[in-house]
Parts: C-alpha cells; structure tokens; sequence
C-alpha cells in the first residue's frame, strides 16, 4: 500500500487473443453454416411451389349470335353454377323426349332396379308416331331395364310405365314431376306426361331445363346410362331378348367430352337436345331447343368451341416456362426450373385466383439432369375438384458437381465458401505469427 494513501493497486491481467485458434473456429462455424443452409430447405421441402403469378384471369360471358340453328339456346357453368351463353333463353318451348330425363331419375330415385314392372293398358296405349318397345298389357320387364330404353331408345311406353311404378299412375306421377322442378326452381316449366309427347301444356324453357339437367344427371347411374353404347334388354314374360343402341351418341355423332345428356324430338325440323361436358377444366350443360335434326349436330360444337372465351376463369398452364422448381442432389446447380407443355383452365366459384389450387408432385433429382426430361406432375384443383393435370419437366440441363454436391452444395457456392475459409484461415495464421 503506498504512503499517504489508502487505496491498493492489483496488476491487471492481460488476455491474449489466439489468432489461429479462432481463424480455425470460424472455419469451422462457416463450413457448418454452408452445409446446413444448403441441405435444410431441401429436407424442409422449400422452393417446390407452383408460381402462382402464371395463374392469370381470362373468359368474359356473352350472348351474341353465333350461328346457332337453334330457336333457343343455353350454355350453363357446372364449375360456376350459372348461365354463361344464353339464345332466348326463356321462351317456352317443348321439350319432347328430353323430358325423360326426369322420369328416368325419378324412377332410379324410387324404386328398386330389380323391381318387375308389370305393363298396364295405359303404358302400352298405341301411340301415332315415335319409339317404343311395343310392351304388351301385362309383360313383366325389370326397371332398370325400362330405365335404358327410355334413355337409350326413348321408349315412350317404357317412360309411362315408369311413371306408373312409381306413382301408381301416369297423372300423379306427372304431379310428382311438377312438384320436383318447383323444388329446383324450374318457375317457367309444366309438364302433362312421362315421356314428352307434344302438348299445348308441356312445355319449358333452356334457362328451367339447364337446371333439370344438372340435378338429374347428378345420379351416378344415370349418367352412366347415359352414355352406354349398347344394351341388351333379357327376355321378358312374353318378349324375345332386345338390342339397344344409344341415339344420342348417334345424333351428336360421339362428341369428344361427352359427359352425359339425352335427345328429343317431334320431326327431323323439331328437335331438342340436353348434353353436359368437360374440355380442360371446364364442365358446363347445353340445352338446345326448337333446333333441327342437322342443327343440333353442330350446334354443340359451336357452343364447345367457344366455351372457354364466355366463362368467366383463370388460365394455369399455357406452354409456360420455369413454373416451379425442384432439388437436384449431385449436380452443378442445387435446383432445376421446370417448364409445362399446354393450355389448362380452372373455374373457382368464387372467380378468383385464390379458388385455384395447383399440387405438385416431384421427386428430388440426381444429376445429371437433360432438359426436356419428364420429372414431376401437378394437378389443378378448384371447388374441390380436379380439373386438370399435367406433366412437369426440366427447363435446363444440370451436369454433375463436384463431391459437395451431395449435399447440394453448388459448385458456386463450393468455390465461394472455399474462397473465404482458406482468407480466414491465411489471415488468423499471419496475425498468430506477428503476434508471436
């Protein structure tokens, strides 16, 4: 302690820094940093998302004449739940055989398909024109069997006992039939038979029957007979086994996306048809009315090819380029861009971006990778449905990397890292030596 003064001095203790102990920690800690931040967003599934900036609007609805042969003409969005193309569209107009589309789904709705139905003397009155399967008072046929002669052949006597099995008559089945397409919202639609035979009093309109069809056809089997080619309906009672043809494939001569519908008609000049179907991602119903025999050939066609123009949607996929990208272990570049090939659509109800969906599925790669290479898919979903699909592939060739690679550690990255952990290393080795 020194003279005069009360307070005590300590020598303080000096650190030396380490300059290449710490020069090879941080190597260390930069080697372990570029190792974890290249392999973790691979082992977290990052960067594999499809680019949601492609998915761009696209279709507006119209109305203007294209040439339809029809009187009467609607297109409805099964995807939108709405009209999208509209010809008079509320002008009442019969419907003739198409109105057994709504007796078939009654009947499927009611009774058992192996029901025997017995042939009354009403159902098999002689009618003056138009299909039949010339059922006898009293010849027994199974339902279901009836159920694909109406369809397939339009079988109006078939339709009338239909009706009678489920209501016990033709009349109240009649009044069953008015109430269901109350129920539906059907405000400008009467009908006074099973089967469409023309009268003052049976009519609709394109607008009502657009909205029969869709829920009809949301039976599952009806749709499939509606589309079954060829049927043979058993030996009845009293009746020889009979082949079946579909008349509505013939008279839409196998349209491509056919989904489900049903043919009417008065004479080659009165004819009518209801039709639902899918072209890429879109699913809609066209009823035609006051059309001809030719008309209602093309007339499908027409609406079809303008379908995608008139509702309203989003394109996903037009041969677009680097839509999402996924890993690539081994190779030069840790990640690969990846192109489609084709136009696809989607159709939210709510009409926005955010109703679509896009899944992809890929698996991580191995180089090398050649661009061009089928290496995922991806599905488009909207209202909660798939409506398109497709494949993904590589948008750029990715050569083999070097032994980092493996843990998809770029050659770039490689260099880099290398570049600043041999610095560190040279400069903690200099200051050590000057230091010492």
């Amino acid at each position: 302690m020194a003279e005069g003064t009360g307070k005590r001095y300590r020598k303080k203790k000096k650190y030396r820094i380490n300059y290449w102990k710490a020069a090879r920690a941080l190597a260390l800690l930069i080697l372990v940093l570029t190792i974890v931040m290249s392999y973790l967003p691979v082992a977290l599934g990052r960067g594999m998302s499809f680019d949601r900036k492609l998915i761009r609007p696209h279709g507006e609805i119209g109305s203007s004449d294209v040439g339809l042969k029809a009187k009467s003409a609607i297109m409805y969005s099964q995807d939108l739940d709405m009209p999208v193309f509209e010809k008079n569209a509320d002008e009442r107009m019969e419907p003739y055989s198409i109105t057994k589309i709504l007796t078939c789904y009654l009947a499927l709705e009611n009774l058992d398909p192996d029901l025997i139905v017995t042939a009354s003397a009403n159902a098999c009155r002689e009618l003056p024109d138009g299909m039949e399967l010339e059922l006898e008072v009293g010849e027994e046929s199974r339902a279901i069997d009836l159920i694909y002669a109406a369809m397939m052949m339009s079988a109006n006597d078939a339709a009338i006992a239909l009706g009678e099995a489920v209501s016990g008559s033709e009349k109240e089945f009649v009044e069953l039939m008015n109430k269901t397409i109350k129920k539906w919202g059907c405000k400008d639609t009467h009908f006074v038979n099973t089967n469409g035979w023309q009268h003052k009093e049976h009519y609709t309109t394109a607008r009502d029957f657009a909205i029969i069809t869709k829920h009809c056809f949301e039976n599952e089997k009806l749709r499939e007979i509606a589309l079954t080619k060829k049927y043979t309906m058993p030996a009845t009672n009293v009746g020889a086994p009979l082949k079946m043809e579909n008349a509505l494939l013939k008279a839409t001569e196998n349209l491509e996306g056919l989904t489900f519908g049903k043919t009417g008609s008065w004479s080659e000049s009165q004819c009518s048809l209801t039709i639902g179907f899918e072209e890429s991602g879109l699913s809609s119903i066209i009823v035609l009315l006051g059309d001809t025999a030719r008309g209602r050939s093309f007339d499908p066609r027409t609406l079809i090819k303008i379908a995608h123009d008139v509702t309203p949607g989003f394109i996903v996929t037009d041969s677009d380029k680097n839509v999402c990208n996924t890993w690539v272990r081994h190779g030069v570049k840790s990640k690969v861009s990846l192109d489609t090939k084709g136009l696809r659509y989607a159709y939210p109800k709510n009409q926005r971006a955010g109703g679509v969906r896009v899944k992809t599925e890929m698996e991580i790669l191995k180089a090398p990778v050649k661009k061009g290479e089928k290496v995922g898919k991806f599905y488009i979903y909207a209202n909660n449905k798939e409506v398109g699909e497709g494949y993904l592939y590589a948008g750029e060739d990715i050569e083999t990397g070097w032994l980092p690679s493996y843990l998809y550690i770029t050659n770039r990255t490689t260099v880099f890292a290398g570049a600043v952990i041999v610095l560190v290393l040279m400069l903690g080795f200099i200051l050590h030596k000057i230091k010492n």
